[in-house]
């Protein structure tokens, strides 16, 4: 009986690894380091929500101080292990075992193979990791993975993408809209991505349970 191809399009932050956690820990390590208060924990999750660039979250928490916060919170942000979502691992090696092709499509991908590894990934379960010319949620976000996936022999119709935030299900093509699901594992709520459109079974609770909309429950 032949197996039919299928491939995941997955965001990297909140989808498969703690960023929002990781974020929260090591800004407090670093503000206590240079002992200035830190913000509210709600501003900063607020602020994430909106997904802007690395350097906006400092300005925007920070104001003219924001670049020397940034600048020691990255001194020593490799020392502060990435954590993965629970389930996630599990996804990967299932996919894998059952020869699916798994590509990662994020913002920001500076220093994500080592973080992969922190999070006891093995970077070689991913076809690529891709940092697209036109960020989420831009319309051509997934233009390079799709074509990537589709080189591989994968129908369109067996390409799943997964992601945590507005962003990413706001870049997903139309004929795709069906195949996105979102994880409530970052800063958007079940009830934000239902008034965005997605149905409620598009709508899981960790990575894991992607494996039985791909492939059924057997």
């Amino acid at each position: 009986m032949k197996v039919t191809k299928k491939g995941l399009i997955t965001d990297f932050d909140n989808t498969l690894v703690t960023t929002r956690d990781f974020i929260l820990r090591h800004l407090l390590h670093t503000t206590k380091r240079l002992k200035i208060k830190s913000p509210p924990k709600n501003k900063i999750v607020n602020i994430l929500k909106k997904n802007p660039p690395f350097e906006e979250i400092f300005n925007s928490l920070f104001a003219k101080e924001g670049p020397r916060v940034l600048e020691s919170y990255r001194e020593d942000a490799m020392q502060t292990p990435y954590k993965a979502i629970s389930g996630a691992l599990k996804l990967v090696k299932s996919l894998n075992r059952k020869k699916a092709k798994i590509a990662i499509v994020s913002n920001r991908t500076n220093k994500l193979v080592e973080r992969l590894v922190q999070a006891r990934y093995n970077p070689k379960h991913f076809i690529a990791i891709i940092q697209p010319a036109s960020p989420k949620p831009s319309k051509d976000a997934y233009k390079e993975a799709l074509t990537l996936l589709q080189k591989k022999g994968i129908h369109t119709n067996d390409i799943f993408i997964m992601g945590d935030s507005l962003d990413d299900y706001q870049a997903v093509r139309k004929e795709l809209k069906n195949n996105f699901y979102a994880v409530s594992t970052g800063p958007n709520t079940r009830k934000e991505f239902l008034k965005e459109g997605l149905s409620p079974k598009q709508i899981i609770s960790s990575p894991i349970k992607l494996l039985a909309q791909m492939y059924g429950r057997n």
